[in-house]
């Protein structure tokens, strides 16, 4: 019997699965970037600092104090790689991806059992159901999480699950032109933390490109 405790799969049109010992026992619904919530969250401290003082000088510019990060990073930012067309590559305990064609899967290997993919064989070019491909998304079993999406200007992603984060392993799909996967180990999500979880894609000069999910931008200046 397949075990697929904290199998998990959040899709940029906003819905979650989890499902636990092969039942589905609970369902999120996600709204991404258009959350007021998650909007307002975005918003991160920081301000004006210094004091002014009269003086019969003028006085020189206040600088701004920089903006503070509510995250605690848990890794350093791995190189990004590039995954040759047919090939696999490990993501995690067990876990591997790999593409065929214009398709790709995250495929389990657990001892004890056959070899299956979790989320199924994904189509990219002609999917309909993803739009233009852009929007990275995340599946998650237990601590593993990974996205696929596509990007030619991706150069950095960061995994957000309450107040840590994890920078991305990015790999460049050669067989599928322009499109990238990213993984990370971090926190197992759960029905209870999913909801302050994000990944965010950021080009080779910093500039956040797409987010998916709630939470303040990791990375900002």
């Amino acid at each position: 019997m397949r075990d697929t405790r904290g199998l998990t799969r959040l899709l940029p049109a906003g819905l979650a699965a989890v499902a636990v010992a092969g039942t589905m026992v609970a369902v999120a619904v996600f709204t991404g970037t258009n959350d007021k919530a998650a909007a307002q969250d975005t918003a991160v401290a920081g301000g004006p600092g210094g004091t002014i003082v009269k003086s019969t000088t003028p006085a020189a510019p206040v600088k701004k104090a920089p903006k503070a990060t509510k995250y605690q990073f848990q890794n350093a930012r791995p190189a990004v790689g590039t995954l040759a067309a047919g090939q696999e590559v490990k993501l995690g305990p067990g876990l591997y991806f790999k593409t065929k064609g214009t398709q790709w899967a995250v495929i389990s290997r657990q001892p004890g059992e056959p070899a299956y993919e979790p989320f199924g064989w994904r189509q990219t070019v002609g999917n309909a159901n993803i739009g233009d491909g852009t929007d990275p998304g995340m599946q998650s079993v237990g601590g593993t999480v990974s996205s696929v999406f596509k990007s030619s200007q991706a150069a950095t992603v960061v995994y957000t699950v309450g107040t840590k984060a994890w920078y991305g392993k990015i790999y460049r799909l050669a067989g599928i032109t322009g499109w990238v996967e990213s993984s990370a180990q971090v926190t197992p999500l759960t029905p209870q933390n999913s909801r302050s979880n994000g990944v965010f894609v950021y080009d080779a000069q910093g500039k956040l490109l797409k987010r998916f999910g709630g939470g303040a931008d990791p990375l900002a200046r």
